[in-house]
């Protein structure tokens, strides 16, 4: 008897058992062997014991494009601040410069005048105060000439310790100049290693998606968890948003009680208070919020995923450059900030009423959650984390837990 078994793909679904020669005779036979039925039961449990692995297979893969991803937003997020702390050493240098020319010129007028007091001094010596002094000259006219003569000396004293000081100034900034060159060279060498471990995350992460989307039913198993991880999301945001309301008021509860207690907590509230009315209604912002990111619109509110696929499209995908900020169309608090499964890196703000944005697929997030950011403030960096297949923003906006169209609250000028 003769077996053919479909291989199993890596979403672990059996393939139907070809049709043999042997099961075509159990029609007309009433009976089977004992032998040929703990074959076919071998089989039906290897087939089990395969799809077992390759289920288990499939989660190590997706286990691994996880960690990829939530690496390389954070080394990407080292790489950012790197090049800001180095952006700002140099203008430190251009200022050590600036000051060094400054002492350059100074030493030079100080030589210059030192040289001309000891001219003076050598022109005129001390030869005619012990003239006048012998000579029994009047007592003024050898007062004069003793502190006009001790004026000199003391003139030259300072100068020569002024310039002392100068050409110590020029040693101690060569010195710093220096030390700050080689600090700015460890720097640019770090941000190297850093960059070299960005490309080692990326070339991983592609290695596991190559490996997953061999298989030829995965696009079919990822669009059917859309849905779920959809709702999953909405829920945990939904939950974020409750603990954050109960939180508030715990600790406007607590503020109130402590009010009288001294003038420092009371400046504490007032500022808190003050910070919270920047964040404007957005209910009266429909068609004015600026764009997240500057990029032609790939995929549409209500389009299909897919063409075989019923899920929808709950917001925009919008082109971007690898590493773009992406920014907030609206001031608001972090209500989310991490990875999750089929959106990648993710930063969801809430903007009080129940209206919520969420942008992602982005390389890494800039903000935590619980932060106030306002708008226009950088919130992540563009990326195509959560198995995108080219850099790209997904963006949403929802009220009350009802998607809504972005386009028609964002500008019709990006």
């Amino acid at each position: 008897m003769i077996f053919n078994l479909l291989s199993l793909n890596k979403l672990g679904r059996v393939s139907q058992l070809i049709c043999i020669p042997f099961l075509i005779a159990t029609l007309f036979n009433a009976q089977v062997s004992a032998a040929n039925l703990n074959n076919l039961q071998q089989q039906i449990n290897e087939s089990k014991q395969t799809k077992a692995q390759k289920l288990k297979q499939q989660r190590l893969l997706e286990e691994a494009l996880s960690e990829s991803e939530q690496t390389i937003a954070k080394v990407s997020q080292q790489v950012n601040e790197t090049k800001n702390t180095i952006e700002e050493k140099r203008a430190a240098l251009i200022s050590l410069k600036k000051s060094t020319e400054q002492l350059e010129e100074d030493k030079i007028k100080q030589q210059s005048l030192l040289q001309q007091q000891l001219v003076s001094a050598y022109m005129t010596g001390q030869n005619d105060l012990i003239k006048l002094m012998l000579n029994q000259e009047d007592l003024s006219k050898i007062v004069r000439a003793k502190s006009y003569y001790q004026y000199l000396n003391e003139a030259r004293v300072d100068s020569i310790e002024s310039l002392h000081s100068t050409q110590q100034k020029l040693i101690n900034n060569e010195k710093e100049q220096k030390a700050t060159l080689i600090t700015l060279e460890k720097m640019y060498q770090t941000q190297k290693e850093r960059q070299e471990t960005v490309s080692t995350q990326k070339n991983k992460r592609d290695k596991a998606l190559k490996s997953l989307r061999n298989d030829i039913n995965y696009q079919n198993k990822k669009l059917a968890e859309l849905g779920d991880s959809e709702k999953a999301l909405r829920e945990r945001l939904k939950k974020a948003a409750e603990e954050r309301k109960m939180q508030a008021l715990a600790a406007a509860k607590a503020q109130a009680a402590k009010e009288l207690e001294d003038q420092k907590k009371a400046k504490t509230q007032f500022l808190s208070q003050t910070k919270q009315k920047t964040i404007s209604k957005l209910a009266n912002q429909k068609g004015k919020l600026q764009w997240p990111i500057r990029g032609s619109v790939l995929h549409r509110f209500g389009s299909s995923r897919s063409r075989s696929s019923q899920v929808k499209w709950k917001g925009i995908a919008i082109a971007a450059n690898e590493g773009e900020k992406v920014r907030a169309v609206a001031t608001g608090r972090v209500l989310f900030a991490g990875y999750f499964k089929g959106y990648g890196m993710v930063i969801a703000l809430d903007h009080s009423d129940n209206y919520i944005t969420l942008y992602g697929y982005n390389q890494t997030v800039l903000q935590k959650a619980g932060d106030v950011v306002l708008q226009g403030d950088a919130i992540a960096l563009a990326g195509h984390s959560g198995g995108q297949d080219r850099t790209s923003l997904y963006f949403e906006l929802s009220h009350k837990g009802k998607a809504e169209d972005p386009l028609r609250w964002l500008t019709r000028n990006k």
